[in-house]
């Protein structure tokens, strides 16, 4: 086996006009090996603290979400007045705060654990057949008060003939909640949404959500794509939100075996396509 090694080294003219080198030799196999020593304990103490992380967001997310449970349950359950009356209607009105806020945030750990799962490969799909036509129907009905509320005209437009898939249908709901949420978030009122699925044996099952909001730059494009970024401070604050949706939505449809696809320009809207492969298609 070769050794290579480098020297540096200077001449120095004694008195006696003899000349004397010094210097050192550095042998770079041992450098290298040193190197891959110390990365591979800087990696191993990085999975190690990725570790603990994911179990810290696992009981974490247990500790809050006992109590949040409790909030939300007993605010649905003053909501109801199935006691007696509140009293002052403004009550009814906190109340009702109380159990939306408790609800979002109630959504948000649940986001963050998935993300954790998802990131060391702890998130397994609960596979059935999925029919398509009810999970646009369904997904769209939960988004309908708010779109309704600001104004804007949610249509579905699906082929004249959709198949079954094989897929996890809560987590393919959750992706399709998150857009929806989000062309809703960034729609102003006067405003459409659009919904399309189709499928073919080829390219297999599309689903596009196409909103006439804010839109987007290229930029923010790939900025929206990564978990925890918020675009811009101002945006932040008006719409809320921690920036989880769309890069949970990608991975949760990569853990599929599919793709998202975001098209987007500023002041005209953005068109999110998810796509899934065709071997998930059952003909019946």
């Amino acid at each position: 086996e070769k050794k290579f090694t480098h020297a540096i080294a200077r001449p120095t003219l004694m008195p006696d006009a003899s000349v004397v080198w010094d210097g050192i030799i550095l042998d770079p196999t041992r450098i290298k090996q040193v190197e891959l020593v110390n990365l591979k304990a800087a990696r191993d103490e990085a999975e190690a603290a990725n570790r603990a992380k994911t179990a810290f967001l696992a009981h974490m997310s247990h500790e809050l979400r006992t109590p949040l449970n409790a909030v939300i349950g007993f605010a649905e359950l003053m909501a109801s007045e199935m006691l007696g009356p509140l009293g002052h209607p403004k009550y009814l009105d906190y109340v009702r705060d109380i159990q939306s806020s408790g609800s979002m945030l109630l959504n948000l750990i649940d986001e963050i654990l998935d993300l954790a799962r998802l990131e060391h490969g702890k998130l397994e799909l609960n596979e059935d057949l999925v029919s398509l036509t009810e999970l646009t129907d369904i997904s769209v009905r939960m988004i309908e008060a708010r779109a309704v509320a600001g104004e804007i005209t949610v249509n579905v437009v699906n082929a004249s003939y959709l198949p079954n898939i094989q897929a996890d249908e809560r987590r393919l709901k959750q992706v399709l909640l998150n857009l929806l949420t989000n062309a809703v978030k960034f729609t102003p009122p006067g405003g459409f949404i659009t919904v399309a699925v189709r499928s073919d044996p080829t390219n297999g099952v599309v689903i596009e959500v196409k909103d006439t909001g804010l839109g987007m730059s290229p930029e923010d494009v790939v900025e929206a794509l990564q978990p925890f970024r918020q675009l811009d401070a101002e945006r932040a604050r008006k719409h809320g939100g921690a920036g989880l949706g769309l890069p949970l939505s990608k991975a949760l449809i990569e853990l599929h075996g599919g793709t998202i696809a975001v098209e987007s320009a500023l002041g005209v809207g953005t068109t999110v396509a998810i796509t899934l492969p065709a071997a998930r298609m059952i003909h019946e």
